[in-house]
């Protein structure tokens, strides 16, 4: 029937709703048990009925004519009062006087906990409705109510269920009380309401620990807090800081998110900070900050999503702490807990949107969400994560976020920019960072392209004023390096490459058009491949980037510029410790600058560096290195000869030390490793060695210092160099390389020899074996 009503309201008569109000409202109170069954459809056709204003009168007669003055009412009546006064508003509220009037002097006889729960139920969802039409007063019918009508008539009813039923050990009924007593508070006199607040804050609290569900308790204390707030907020000072030491531990507690109640708790919990914080924003904050220093994991979240919850909800109160609270997550920067990281990157976030981060300590917020992108992720975190606790927060899961975190700022908080330029470009060369230079890329090519397109006063870099910022050339080699393997960190190659065509007339005007040209297309060759699915070709690649490069210095033509970008490249090797693919790369780089220039120092002290950096015992950075050298003799063919024939005289021998030559300075595995990188460059400097002088080089100088290697090879790996140094001096030696055939090559069958030998030799292993 209550859905048929619902449904079909506008066309039901009124004598046809008058016949079903009177059947309702008798058969709620035909007997004085409670019968669920039917009683409730009673109720509900009369509230589907009370909901239409020209019916609302009519309901509320027969549900008083029930009630008469003195007699305690039927548990059904005084229930449906209280959800026709939460549906229609508007209709009851000018009658609650009346109702109120004849439900305060029976309150004291009724003495069934159900009846009870009746009542506060009911006086809750009166309040609310009077609060309610008081919010709503333009749409009001009587505009003469007012809170202050209620204040008496409330206030006892709060006497009653407050001092006298809260006793009860019915757990249904003290939070039905709970309830009541937090809509009460706000019809209640300033006076009344000082006079009841030493008590009723110290009870609720107390209801916590009888209580496992707390939502209900909170939303009364919420409620309680804010109507205090409203008329004088003095009125909490005693009880704030007891308040806050006895809410926060709560707040600590983890969200159980397939729970919504406990969800809805939570978020009650924050509304009751966030209004102490309207009028104590000091005590709050300091409170706060002080439960930072707690080195407690729980703590620390619990305290953090108070925190990000206050500024994002209290702006204007927090506008004089800011500089406070800034200070004050200084303590968490070093953090190692992911679960902590991960709520301070949020608040980060809030901060972010309300202009925190432009004060001093700003920039500590960014570097910290930079080092989180920067975290190392290995391979199979993915496959544990899943048997991980849901509370759990991996460095991928982490490091992902703050990468979004990094991108959220850079695009969509305007006034960030600031805050980010220049500041990111100082994230470029840090070791520590090299991981995260995908995030940072991404961000900074946003920035420095949108300002360089919009010709912005703080786009040109002073290299004076910014003193941490990297120089043009250390931003150049750590980005080229950086965009030697493009997949690196996730991908960073387009967003290196963007950067660094981004910042080009911060970085050297010469090179402006040309890398506008060239960088679009390198960029268009990444995402193409990424799109594709085809393997890739790292080598076909490291010729692009080492071409543009190579360019690069053409375009410049400045011996102290090009000298100046090696010597920065030199200087930047130590960055790369560890990671010897960029390593590898930057060699390569260094080879190049070596073949454009021409100072006979330059070249010296970085042949030099080159062999006093490169790990032995890496075939990738032997690889690298040797192809250095093989650029450098493109233009220098006898200064790299030299520099080959000075490490095998100084580091490919055992020489003999202390006493009585008993000790040595290198051991037989270190001479080997040497020899294998020694053997490699060879051959490299062979191949790029200039047709017309290695023909007169390859027997005289250099097959005479390889040579005597072939002979009692054990080490594999100088086996393999020395049969990739033969594979390179026969691919120099062909007539296609040398573009002629006059050339005899009289050592030829020699080198044939060596390889009968060598495989003779590795046969003859295989079998023993």
């Amino acid at each position: 029937m209550e859905n048929i009503v619902k449904e079909s309201i506008d066309l039901i008569t009124p004598d046809l709703a008058s016949f079903l109000i009177k059947l309702s409202s008798d058969e709620l109170t035909q007997t004085r048990d409670v019968v669920p069954e039917w009683q409730t459809a009673a109720s509900c056709l009369l509230v589907a009925l009370g909901r239409k204003r020209e019916f609302g009168a009519q309901v509320m007669d027969a549900l008083l004519s029930k009630f008469p003055s003195g007699t305690v009412p039927h548990f059904f009546v005084v229930q449906t009062l209280g959800i026709l006064a939460a549906e229609n508003a508007f209709g009851v509220v000018p009658r609650l006087k009346d109702v109120i009037s004849r439900m305060l002097p029976v309150l004291a006889s009724v003495k069934h906990d159900n009846l009870r729960w009746a009542f506060c139920s009911s006086m809750g969802k009166f309040c609310d409705a009077i609060l309610d039409y008081l919010a709503n007063m333009d749409k009001a019918t009587d505009k003469s109510i007012t809170a202050e009508m209620y204040y008496g008539e409330i206030y006892s009813a709060f006497d009653v269920m407050f001092n006298v039923w809260l006793l009860t050990k019915e757990a249904k009924l003290r939070l039905a009380i709970v309830e009541a007593v937090g809509s009460m508070t706000h019809l209640m006199s300033t006076e009344r309401l000082a006079e009841v607040t030493p008590k009723l804050i110290p009870t609720l609290s107390m209801l916590y620990r009888k209580h496992n569900e707390h939502y209900f308790i909170t939303n009364s204390l919420c409620m309680c807090l804010d109507a205090i707030q409203k008329k004088n907020a003095s009125i909490l000072d005693p009880q704030l800081d007891v308040l806050l030491s006895n809410l926060h531990p709560l707040a600590c507690v983890p969200i159980d998110f397939g729970n919504p109640v406990t969800i809805k708790n939570h978020n009650e919990l924050l509304r009751c900070f966030n209004v102490m914080a309207k009028s104590y924003s000091d005590r709050v904050v300091g409170f706060m900050l002080n439960k930072l220093e707690v080195r407690d994991e729980r703590s620390r979240i619990g305290t953090l999503d108070v925190l990000k919850h206050l500024i994002n909800s209290t702006d204007d109160k927090m506008e004089d702490k800011k500089a406070l609270v800034v200070s004050g997550l200084k303590i968490l920067l070093s953090e190692t807990n992911n679960q902590v990281k991960k709520i301070l990157a949020q608040v980060v976030i809030a901060m972010a949107h309300h202009e925190y981060l432009g004060l001093e300590g700003g920039h500590l917020m960014i570097e910290f969400i930079v080092r989180q992108c920067a975290l190392p992720v290995s391979a199979d975190e993915r496959q544990q994560a899943a048997g991980l606790d849901s509370e759990m927060v991996t460095n991928g899961q982490l490091k992902q976020m703050c990468d979004n975190v990094l991108q959220l700022l850079t695009n969509t908080v305007e006034h960030m920019e600031s805050v980010l330029w220049p500041y990111l470009l100082e994230c470029l060369a840090p070791p520590p960072y090299t991981e995260a230079l995908t995030a940072v890329c991404r961000s900074a090519a946003h920035l420095a392209s949108k300002k360089r397109d919009t010709e912005d006063e703080d786009y040109e870099l002073d290299y004076d004023i910014l003193v941490n910022v990297p120089k043009p050339h250390a931003m150049i080699s750590r980005l080229l390096v950086m965009a030697g393997h493009p997949f690196g960190s996730g991908g960073r190659g387009v967003h290196v490459l963007n950067l660094l065509m981004a910042l080009g007339p911060n970085l050297q005007e010469n090179v402006v058009e040309l890398w506008d040209a060239i960088i679009p297309k390198l960029t268009q060759f990444l995402e193409d491949n990424m799109a594709s699915g085809k393997e890739w070709n790292q080598k076909r690649w490291e010729d692009m980037v080492l071409k543009l490069l190579s360019k690069t210095l053409e375009e410049v033509d400045d011996e102290e510029w090009i000298c100046g970008l090696g010597y920065e490249m030199g200087g930047q090797i130590s960055l790369y410790s560890g990671h010897p693919n960029e390593k590898n790369f930057l060699f390569k780089c260094i080879g190049v600058v070596l073949r454009k220039c021409t100072s006979r120092q330059f070249i010296q002290d970085h042949l030099n560096l080159l062999f006093a950096t490169v790990d032995h015992s890496n075939q990738t950075e032997r690889e690298g290195c040797a192809m250095a050298l093989g650029f450098c003799a493109a233009s220098h063919l006898d200064s790299a000869v030299e520099k080959l024939q000075q490490v095998a005289k100084d580091d490919m021998v055992r020489k003999s030390v202390g006493f009585l030559g008993l000790m040595k300075d290198k051991s037989e595995a270190d001479v080997e490793r040497v020899k294998s990188t020694v053997m490699l460059c060879y051959g490299q400097v062979t191949f790029f060695a200039p047709v017309g002088l290695i023909t007169s080089r390859i027997e005289v100088n250099i097959l005479r210092s390889i040579n005597p290697h072939f002979a009692n090879v054990k080490d594999t790996s100088v086996k393999q160099n020395l049969i990739r140094t033969v594979d390179l001096i026969g691919k120099s030696l062909h007539p296609n390389h040398l573009q002629t055939t006059d050339f005899v090559f009289q050592k030829r069958g020699d080198l044939l020899v060596h390889m009968q030998v060598n495989i003779l030799n590795t046969f003859c292993g295989w079998h023993h074996t």
